[in-house]
């Protein structure tokens, strides 16, 4: 037993020896973790360090704002020089619509425009009144609304034309010529009622209703717009209140509608069997016209119709 003692002592003295050594350690482990829980702890530190800077950059921020507002007025701007008007960007003045002249002798400046009044319709309503005026580049027909030379035309009287322009009212009376001279033409029938032979000459009657008409004389009496308008009156015809063509009145022997059969109080219906129910549709078919070869009117007379035919050439 003795032998069996001493054949294991030194395996318990190991055993001992690492007990200790364990017992040590702990012992040491826990006197140096109690000197460092009282130290100051540093966790904290480095967000501080953080925050102290973010906040140093949010100051910098705010800092360089209020210099770029310049709220406290440090450092204002200089004056700027103001620039000239430009005179082309000017406004025109506005034309008062309800302020538009009347007929004469109601105050009206006269227009400086080459514009010349040839003859007018007035109707009611005032749309459908039409006047022929003369400019630099001929006779046309103008209604309200339209443009003659950059003017509008605002009204349309017996013997007075409205334009508006440059922020003011304008007048054009008949009788006053202000274009260039137009070349003299073979005269028409006088208001004495002579016959123009080149009218006599041109037209042929071929049946009761029926007539040829020479294409050369025609194109020259229509091209004096203000001639035509002196051999006849032209004015729309209503009945119960609705547009029933337009009413041929004042019919001179001798023009260009008497010898074609019209005559005074016929009411122009319908032309190649479109119906004539406004100026503007007047305007159109007075273009088509001039290049057809045959044409009918269809024209109210004493109350029963009538077809007039006419084969130009």
């Amino acid at each position: 037993m003795e032998s069996l003692v001493k054949r294991y002592f030194w395996v318990v003295n190991l055993a001992l020896l690492a007990i200790l050594a364990l017992l040590a350690a702990k012992a040491l482990n826990n006197h140096l973790a109690g000197r460092i829980a009282g130290l100051p702890t540093g966790i904290a530190a480095p967000e501080e360090v953080k925050a102290s800077a973010a906040d140093r950059r949010r100051a910098e921020e705010w800092a360089q704002s209020i210099i770029n507002r310049n709220l406290f007025n440090s450092d204002p701007p200089e004056p700027e020089e103001a620039l000239p008007e430009d005179p082309i960007a000017e406004v025109e003045p506005e034309i008062d619509p309800n302020k538009i002249p009347g007929p004469p002798p109601d105050p009206c400046d006269k227009s400086e425009a080459g514009i010349s009044l040839i003859a007018t319709m007035e109707a009611d309503p005032a749309d459908w009144s039409m006047a022929a005026v003369e400019t630099g580049d001929g006779d046309r027909i103008v209604r309200i609304g339209q443009t003659i030379e950059e003017k509008q035309v605002m009204a349309i009287y017996r013997t007075r034309l409205v334009l508006a322009g440059s922020g003011k009212f304008e007048c054009v009376e008949i009788g006053e010529k202000k274009t260039r001279k137009r070349p003299s033409r073979r005269p028409t029938a006088s208001r004495g009622g002579k016959a123009d032979s080149s009218i006599k000459d041109g037209v042929t009657k071929t049946g009761k209703n029926t007539y040829q008409i020479d294409r050369a004389m025609l194109n020259e009496q229509l091209e004096d717009l203000g001639k035509l308008s002196r051999q006849a009156r032209v004015i729309p015809h209503y009945r119960d209140g609705k547009p029933q063509g337009f009413k041929i009145v004042g019919v001179r022997p001798g023009s260009l509608y008497s010898h074609i059969g019209v005559r005074s109080g016929d009411v122009l219906k319908s032309v190649n069997g479109e119906e004539v129910t406004s100026p503007t549709k007047a305007l159109e078919l007075y273009e088509q016209l001039k290049n057809s070869d045959n044409v009918t009117l269809e024209v109210e007379r004493r109350g029963r119709l009538t077809n007039l035919e006419y084969d130009i050439k």
